[in-house]
C-alpha cells in the first residue's frame, strides 16, 4: 500500500489522502485523467509519476517547471517512506507513506480519497482569493488547515478561477511568453519581511514579489495570453482583481484599443451581482488596461468533466439561470449581446441563493467583431467553441437571438457531458444542430432545441424570456 498525503503549507500536516493499494503507476497532475488531480496554476497537466520497480517506489519528474526532492529538481529517483515532494518551486507539498497504515490524527473532515473516487470539487478552493465556499447547512466549518486565511498565504500556489485558467499548451512555461507587456519594475511591492511564502508574505500577507506594476496594481502572475492580449492576477489595496491588456503589436493598433475599451464601456452598464463589475480602465504609456471583479466558483465545464452530466432537470434549472442574465443583458437599449456563451462562461456558486448560482463571464468576444469581422478564423483572444455559435454571432447585426442560439448546445452538453459539435450535421439544409441525436430527450425538449438553432435568426425564439418559459412549461408537464 501506498498512501499520498497534501501537507498544509505552513503546519505541513495532511489536508487531503489519497491511498492506492494494487497500483503500479500514479500520475499526479492538474488534469483530470490523473490519479491524484492537483488544481493549482504551477502543476502541469500531468506532473509527476509515481512508479513501482519491484519493491520500490519511484518519482519521476514530467513536469515543466519541476519536481523537488529535498530542495533539489529531480528527475527520477528512488523515494524512501515519509519522503515530501514538491511539485514546481512554488507547488504544493506531498508526503509518501510506503507499506503503512494511513495517515493518523487527521482533522475530522480531510479528504480521503481511493482510486475509484472522483474529487469533489466543492473542496478546492476555486477563486483567485482561495476562499472556500461556506459549508452546507449543517455540516461544521473546515479546520484550520483549509481556512481562508491561510490559503491566501499558500506559498506562492495561487489557485486559479476555472474560467481563466490557461489551455493545456499555454499552462506551461507561459513566463517565457515574448508577448508579455513591458512593465515597471518588480520591486514596487509593500511587503519588507523575510519569512516563508513564494508570492504572498506569511507575516502580513501582502505580496512579496510581482511581474510588475500598472496603474497602483501589483501584477503577480499571467493568468492567459492569447495572439491578442494577456490576462494578469493582480492586487490592490489587500484585493485580488483580473487585470487585462493588449500585446504587442496590437497595442498600438487603435482598432484594438477601441476593441478592449468597447469591453469595458460594456461592463461599466452592468450593476448585477452575478456579472463582473468594472474596477477600472486606464491607460499608461499609451497602453490600455482594464481592471474587473473576480467572480469565484467553479465553471460548468470543469464541474461536468469532473463530475459528469448532470440531470435533465438539474440542466434545465441552470438553464433558466442563463435564461434570467440574458435577459438581464438583452433589455438594455440597444441590447447587450454576450456572443460567446458557453459554459466555461458560466460560473456555478453552490452557496448562492437560490436560482442566483451562476455568474456570466467572458464579454470580451467583441474583440473578434471590430477586429477580424467575418474573417472565418477562431475568434482572439479564445478557445470558444464554433458548436456554440449562431451563424450571424460575429455580425454587427446580430440580434439577441444569436445568444439564445447557444442554449441549446449548452444544455446538451450539460446533459450529455460530450462536446456539442458531435450533434451536428447535414440535415438537407446545411450543416446545423441535429436534436434528434442527443439520447433519452423527450420530443418536446427536442423540439426547443430545434428551434433555438433554427439558422433563421427570426425562426428563432425571440427573448430569454420565451426560451425560459419554453423550458419551465416542460419541467412542470
Amino acid at each position: 500500500m501506498i498512501t499520498l498525503s497534501l501537507l498544509h503549507p505552513i503546519k505541513q500536516t495532511p489536508v487531503q489522502v489519497w491511498t492506492f493499494e494494487n497500483e503500479s503507476v500514479i500520475r499526479i497532475g492538474r488534469s483530470t485523467d490523473n490519479h491524484v488531480i492537483l488544481y493549482s496554476a504551477v502543476v502541469s497537466r500531468h506532473h509527476v509519476e509515481l512508479r513501482r520497480v519491484g519493491a520500490d517506489w519511484e518519482i519521476v519528474n514530467l513536469g515543466t517547471n519541476g519536481t523537488y526532492l529535498d530542495g533539489k529538481r529531480i528527475d527520477q529517483v528512488t523515494v524512501n517512506d515519509g519522503a515530501v515532494f514538491r511539485l514546481a518551486r512554488s507547488g504544493p507539498n506531498v508526503r509518501i507513506r510506503l507499506n503503512s497504515e494511513i495517515e493518523t490524527n487527521l482533522p475530522t473532515d480531510v479528504e480521503k480519497a481511493s482510486l475509484s473516487r472522483s474529487p469533489d470539487p466543492s473542496r478546492f478552493p476555486t477563486e483567485v482569493t482561495d476562499r472556500r465556499s461556506p459549508p452546507p447547512s449543517g455540516e461544521s466549518a473546515p479546520p484550520d488547515a483549509l481556512d481562508a486565511e491561510l490559503l491566501r498565504m499558500h506559498q506562492g500556489v495561487i489557485p486559479v478561477p476555472p474560467h481563466l485558467r490557461l489551455d493545456d499548451t499555454e499552462a506551461e512555461g507561459l513566463h517565457h511568453v515574448s508577448t508579455l507587456p513591458q512593465l515597471s519594475s518588480s520591486q514596487a511591492v509593500n511587503c519588507r519581511h523575510e519569512r516563508g511564502g513564494d508570492v504572498f508574505c506569511v507575516e502580513c500577507g501582502q505580496p512579496i514579489h510581482s511581474l510588475g506594476q500598472v496603474g497602483g496594481y501589483q501584477l503577480l502572475q499571467a493568468l492567459g495570453t492569447s495572439r491578442v492580449g494577456t490576462t494578469y492576477q493582480a492586487w490592490q489595496g489587500g484585493d485580488l482583481v483580473v487585470v487585462k491588456t493588449l500585446n504587442p503589436p496590437w497595442r498600438d493598433r487603435p482598432e484594438a484599443q477601441a476593441a478592449l475599451e468597447f469591453e469595458a464601456d460594456t461592463l461599466r452598464q452592468l450593476s448585477h451581482s452575478q456579472v463582473p463589475r468594472l474596477i477600472d480602465f486606464f491607460f499608461e504609456q499609451a497602453v490600455p488596461y482594464l481592471v474587473m471583479e473576480l467572480m469565484r466558483g467553479q465553471d460548468l465545464a470543469s464541474y461536468i468533466r469532473v463530475l459528469g452530466a448532470v440531470s435533465i432537470e438539474r440542466a434545465i434549472a441552470w438553464i433558466m439561470e442563463t435564461c434570467t442574465l440574458l435577459d438581464y443583458l438583452h433589455r438594455f437599449m440597444p441590447p447587450i449581446l454576450h456572443r460567446n456563451l458557453q459554459p466555461e462562461h458560466l460560473i456555478y456558486q453552490p452557496d448562492a441563493p437560490p436560482h442566483q448560482t451562476l455568474s456570466l463571464v467572458g464579454f470580451g468576444a467583441m474583440k473578434q467583431v471590430v477586429l477580424e469581422p467575418s474573417s472565418g478564423k477562431p475568434p482572439l483572444g479564445s478557445e470558444r467553441d464554433v458548436a456554440y455559435d449562431a451563424p450571424e454571432v460575429l455580425s454587427l447585426e446580430a440580434t439577441p437571438a444569436a445568444d439564445l442560439y447557444a442554449i441549446a448546445p449548452l444544455f446538451t452538453f450539460l446533459v450529455t457531458g460530450q462536446n456539442p459539435v458531435y450533434f451536428y450535421g447535414d440535415r438537407g439544409d446545411g450543416n446545423r444542430f441535429w436534436a434528434e441525436r442527443v439520447p433519452s430527450l423527450h420530443p418536446q425538449l427536442m423540439a426547443i432545441l430545434d428551434k433555438l438553432t433554427d439558422p433563421r435568426p427570426a425562426a428563432r425564439y425571440q427573448s430569454a424570456r420565451a426560451v425560459a418559459a419554453a423550458f419551465q412549461y416542460f419541467a412542470e408537464g
